[in-house]
């Protein structure tokens, strides 16, 4: 699905090189994922790289050393995920780091809506063991279903004990088809990715392809949900009795839920494309970019200054000047 981000970027012209090559680190910004362990390969990239870097950082609730970012403080621009909580903009402003939360988002080139039979009555695309609490809302779902003589579809991995074999959907074109073949689609965030606006808050990617795919959408996370969708557009609720109600609602409601679908399309392709998210990337970069010069080109006239004043034997003062000019001229 980043495919589709950084192809966007680099249709507004920025260049994106991707490479796990330390003797291939060339460019103008180094972009690294830090957290999950990949630490010790960041720092090798990031030592021999002369220029600013961008961190694409874990979630403060999962990960945080600080340690380690104050020790490369000096080199970010900035770092970002996709969860707006809190945490993350006062963990990273006790190490000076700039932070943004850059949600997910579809590619409408991908999710689209298709004139199609509904095979489905109810799917869901994801795995059961991707965090906890997804058991609460399937397991009534699946009694649900079974008593209604509902088709339900679930794919992914850990529904065998349900009675769904393992099966894994490819995503994109694949994805899309079953969504169109669907009369809901469940979207189940697990407990820690609404954990509050203090700890975490980070939707998951399925919201918005759902969305683009102009499929009525059902899913919990109530309060992160309505940062980016309106309740008429998608519909939500935390209590697994309330949440199965609104599927129930749906389902023998055609109209309604046709047009929900339709108005969570409209502002998945107003709010939530790819093309969207690149704008906002490259609007923090050139907000922050020459803001990083500026701090390099102080830090090196502060020291030029130093030695003024208490090297003076040992260099030529003369050649130090005229660096010293240069780099106001510069700059």
């Amino acid at each position: 699905m980043y495919s589709s981000f950084f192809k966007q970027l680099e249709l507004q012209g920025l260049s994106v090189n991707f490479t796990t090559d330390l003797d291939k680190i060339e460019g103008d910004i180094l972009v690294v994922g830090i957290g999950g362990g990949g630490e010790r390969v960041a720092a090798k990239a990031m030592l021999k790289f002369d220029g600013p870097i961008i961190f694409n950082i874990y979630n403060a609730y999962l990960w945080f050393n600080k340690s380690f970012l104050k020790r490369w403080q000096s080199k970010v621009l900035f770092a970002y995920n996709t969860d707006y909580a809190k945490l993350n903009y006062d963990k990273c402003a006790t190490v000076n780091i700039l932070f943004h939360d850059i949600a997910f988002a579809s590619d409408e080139n991908v999710f689209f809506p298709i004139d199609s039979r509904k095979i489905y009555d109810i799917t869901f695309l994801g795995n059961a063991n991707s965090g906890f609490g997804r058991d609460q809302y399937i397991e009534p779902l699946v009694n649900y279903a079974k008593e209604n003589k509902l088709n339900i579809f679930l794919a992914g991995s850990g529904w065998e004990k349900y009675g769904f074999p393992y099966h894994i959907v490819k995503h994109g074109e694949e994805t899309n088809l079953i969504y169109n073949a669907s009369k809901i689609c469940i979207n189940i965030h697990n407990n820690r990715q609404f954990a509050g606006i203090d700890k975490e808050m980070d939707a998951n990617n399925r919201l918005f392809d759902l969305a683009m795919a102009q499929t009525c959408q059902v899913s919990n996370g109530k309060a992160m949900i309505l940062k980016y969708f309106d309740e008429n557009e998608v519909v939500t609720a935390d209590d697994p009795n309330e949440w199965l109600n609104k599927i129930d609602y749906y389902l023998n409601n055609r109209e309604e839920r046709e047009v929900v679908a339709i108005r969570a399309r409209q502002r998945a392709l107003k709010d939530h494309t790819w093309d969207k998210r690149a704008n906002e990337f490259i609007k923090i970069i050139n907000e922050n970019y020459p803001k990083y010069y500026r701090i390099k080109a102080n830090l090196f006239i502060s020291i030029l200054r130093y030695l003024d004043q208490y090297i003076i034997p040992m260099y030529d003062l003369r050649q130090i000047r005229i660096i010293k000019y240069l780099i106001k001229l510069k700059h």
